[in-house]
């Protein structure tokens, strides 16, 4: 070969080593804004299932409370009942 074809691989060979370096910069900072849109989700599951979690514990509690009252109408309705029915069996 010659000191002018030498000279042409090497440029060539710079050239391609010069075109894989900005694609690695462009990969990399591809990689960070993956990573920090990774990061971003990460949290919106995490509060999201401690929000869930949250929500059902509260609907526990509601759940109960709405035992509670259908118990206190239902004997409100029964005492309601059983007044009518010895009014209603009166002269």
């Amino acid at each position: 070969m010659t000191n002018e074809e030498i000279q042409k691989v090497l440029e060539f060979i710079i050239k391609q080593q010069e075109g894989f370096a900005e694609n690695m910069d462009k990969a990399d900072a591809r990689m960070t804004r993956l990573e920090g849109a990774f990061v971003g989700v990460f949290n919106i599951v995490s509060e999201t299932a401690k929000t869930q979690k949250e929500l059902s514990e509260s609907q526990k509690v509601l759940v109960e409370a709405q035992r509670r009252t259908d118990e206190r109408l239902n004997i409100l309705i029964d005492t309601v009942e059983r007044y009518i029915q010895g009014r209603n069996g009166k002269p």
